[in-house]
């Protein structure tokens, strides 16, 4: 299938988030997902980053890896109650831990507690608990704890936004950062409007709700940003990416590095990386290898 084709599918499954949209978008990627994803690539899951029966990541890195490699951790999204870094027979997502395998970086995927079991500020915590396990023990799995690449998407990017803004999380040690991807995420939670979704994360008090976002820490990060928005996001996302962007204009002069991800949905951008046609894949090496 050409990108063209491809595209023409994506924007028949529309703007909306829903289940179905979900599996529509996956039953479309995964076929063109090559069935030696992981042919090259030594995968170690389910490693335990802390406590909770949700502190889990997988590592993924080149079987002929002689050096320590830059990071890529990846943070699923969900909706801050649901997702997960891998279902069994699913190539999702995998493929974003391969295809850092396999472009000379190391991918860290990672879960997180989930609310309303577990409400602001856990997914913040939870980052903060696999930059640490990567600082501390990356150096066994080939991991370079220097040079950590957090992407987040949607509900993943939300946490990993507020990761870098709320600096009382990770305190003078710093983020441990060297920079961030942010995809299709929230940053003003104020402006974005609320579901259930985002009430069983931040509560039902909306007084607390901007001290929670992170459009104003972010604006302040010196790290480096790579931020994107799908062209088949649902309008409120755009307009949170919409919003942070012209904040960042306005406070620096100019943009961040910025993809717009034409022929996708909200879903697609992390299924997608990779294949045919993907804008993300080139620009988030060119990126990462601009920043290591």
């Amino acid at each position: 299938m050409n990108f063209s084709d491809y595209a023409a599918q994506i924007k028949a499954v529309g703007r909306e988030i829903s289940i179905d949209a979900l599996k529509a978008t996956r039953e479309l990627i995964a076929p063109m997902i090559d069935e030696g994803l992981l042919e090259g690539v030594a995968v170690t899951r389910d490693l335990q980053y802390g406590e909770d029966q949700r502190h889990r990541l997988d590592v993924f890195t080149a079987e002929d890896s002689g050096s320590l490699k830059p990071v890529l951790l990846f943070v699923h999204g969900g909706g801050f109650i649901g997702g997960d870094k891998h279902a069994e027979g699913s190539p999702f997502y995998s493929n974003i831990g391969a295809w850092a395998a396999k472009n000379g970086f190391a991918g860290v995927n990672m879960t997180y507690r989930l609310a309303p079991d577990h409400p602001w500020p856990a997914g913040i915590e939870d980052i903060r608990g696999a930059v640490e396990f990567i600082k501390d023990k990356g150096k066994d799995y080939g991991l370079d704890a220097e040079k950590i690449f957090l992407m987040g998407q949607s509900a993943g990017g939300a946490h990993a936004a507020g990761y870098i803004a709320h600096e009382s999380f990770y305190g003078e040690e710093g983020h441990g950062l060297a920079g961030a991807i942010l995809l299709s995420a929230v940053y003003d939670f104020v402006a974005m409007p609320t579901t259930l979704m985002e009430l069983a994360y931040l509560g039902e008090d909306e007084s607390t709700y901007y001290a929670r976002s992170s459009i104003d820490g972010l604006l302040d990060t010196r790290i480096p940003l790579l931020v994107t928005m799908a062209e088949y996001d649902p309008a409120k996302f755009q307009a949170q990416t919409l919003q942070f962007l012209n904040a960042w204009l306005g406070k620096h002069g100019e943009l961040p590095w910025y993809v717009h991800m034409l022929g996708q949905n909200h879903l697609s951008v992390a299924l997608y990386l990779g294949l045919q046609g993907d804008l993300l894949g080139p620009q988030l090496k060119r990126f990462i290898e601009e920043n290591i």
